[in-house]
């Protein structure tokens, strides 16, 4: 097993480039303040280590997701895509950009993948369900107490490689996440929510590539996709409900197959809305008053200065259990 270097550990390995303390303490610095706070100054010192081409660990190479320790670089690892945060902007004072995440399961346990470049992102933004992905140079982190894959431009992402199955993924194996009561909730916390459907909205949908689940956009009269030129686009979907607790009230967006469990019915069956929006109706009869709970994150609508809520796991509660769950 490969043991995690320390920070002074790396620093130890630092003075072999020669360079001074002073010299290797004000590059880590720097690399920190580049970086806008974004990086610990462990995951700073393995950089600039990286940039004075000295190896802290040597190339780790493929491994399962148990065997990932904080400081380990150049991982290669293969994982089903298990939820999706999505992408989110971000900004301040030295810095702005796009960032995305996601969870990835194997027989051993489950991990975050936490995505930067640009190419990346444009990759998982339509990141199909279940799909298999393997991670090639990446680096390992912790964030408040859990490990994370992160991804730099140096780093590749492969969406369904060929020749990797994974049947099995460890269940609850990534526990981050916590209930909270809508009223607490903060931009960007990854928590469970309970409560009570109010409101319930028409699906939207929208055109995606048939070969990997992009969006698909309208030039010329046809659809295109970046990847696959002119594609016969197929359909995803986003439903938005309002869930109250009792405390408060939030809208919670449903994609895919969070929305079909939100609403209890088939894909075939959301998606034949579409051609008959009046069977929406029905549906909708049927969903107000149940009791669930969700799985996701906390994002920031800006246009309406309020706080929503991406689901990525949904399932229902009877009041009991709601009841339970909330003491």
């Amino acid at each position: 097993m490969i043991i995690p270097l320390n920070y002074d550990a790396i620093i130890s390995k630092l003075k072999s480039s020669g360079l001074s303390l002073f010299e290797i303490e004000d590059k880590i610095k720097n690399k920190m303040e580049q970086l806008s706070g974004l990086i610990s100054k462990e995951g700073a010192a393995h950089i600039v280590a990286n940039e004075l081409g000295i190896k802290v660990f040597e190339d780790i190479g493929e491994i399962k997701i148990k065997d990932t320790r904080n400081g380990m670089r150049n991982v290669n690892l293969n994982g089903k895509v298990t939820i999706n945060f999505g992408v989110r902007e971000f900004k301040n004072d030295k810095r702005s950009g796009k960032v995305g995440s996601f969870i990835v399961g194997d027989e051993t346990g489950t991990i975050r993948i936490v995505l930067w470049d640009a190419s990346h992102i444009d990759l998982m933004e339509n990141l199909p369900s279940n799909c298999i992905i393997r991670v090639e140079n990446g680096y390992i982190k912790e964030n408040n107490g859990y490990k994370e894959i992160h991804l730099n431009n140096n780093s590749r992402l492969v969406l369904n490689p060929d020749g990797v199955e994974i049947r099995n993924v460890m269940a609850n194996g990534f526990a981050e996440f916590k209930t909270k009561e809508i009223k607490d909730l903060k931009q960007n916390d990854r928590v469970s929510i309970r409560g009570t459907i109010v409101q319930l909205f028409e699906p939207r949908f929208y055109e995606t590539c048939g070969e990997c689940g992009k969006r698909a956009r309208i030039e010329d009269g046809s659809f295109k996709c970046e990847q696959h030129g002119n594609v016969n686009p197929k359909y995803a979907y986003v439903v938005n409900c309002v869930l109250d607790d009792g405390t408060e009230s939030i809208r919670v967006a449903c994609f895919r197959e969070s929305a079909c469990k939100l609403i209890g019915v088939s894909e075939e069956e959301l998606l034949s809305v579409r051609e008959n929006p009046s069977k929406f109706e029905t549906m909708k009869d049927f969903v107000l008053g149940r009791q669930i709970k969700t799985d996701g994150r906390v994002n920031k609508n800006t246009m309406f200065d309020r706080l929503e809520f991406v689901a990525n796991h949904v399932e229902e509660l009877n009041p009991e259990q709601l009841l339970q769950e909330m003491e």
